[in-house]
């Protein structure tokens, strides 16, 4: 999305502006990926090895609700993020993907890696924090 906007020469919206629509009740998604959010899912890599493989999704989050998963195939693999909530910074790159930043996130059913564009990480800290 980034592309096309830039393409017609039009701003993204600022991480501050994404907060002040949060707060004002505004729901919001955002795109990432995970390999353990809504279960691991593996896939095969030879000789008997499986590996988990990574998932993109959208992370919809809106103010007096709880963060809600969605598997890019669909409402079929949404999973419900129940608080209480901590997001921890993971060093490393997200492969393929060098405009995401990499978080543990811990809820109240277990902990998770999840991977966001570094333009949407303030906005996930905020909902998170």
């Amino acid at each position: 999305m980034d592309v096309l906007l830039r393409w017609t020469w039009i701003r993204r919206r600022s991480s501050a502006q994404d907060i002040e629509d949060f707060r004002s009740g505004q729901p919001l998604q955002v795109v990432g990926f995970t390999k353990s959010i809504g279960g691991a899912v593996t896939m095969s890599i030879g000789q008997g090895k499986k590996i988990p493989r990574t998932r993109s999704g959208f992370l919809r989050c809106a103010l007096g609700e709880v963060p809600v998963w969605t598997d890019r195939t669909g409402g079929k693999g949404s999973t419900l993020l129940r608080p209480p909530f901590a997001l921890a910074p993971v060093e490393g790159k997200v492969p393929m993907a060098r405009k995401f930043e990499r978080y543990e996130l811990s809820t109240a059913d277990g902990t998770y890696d999840l991977a966001v564009p570094k333009k949407d990480a303030e906005l996930v800290r905020y909902v998170f924090g």
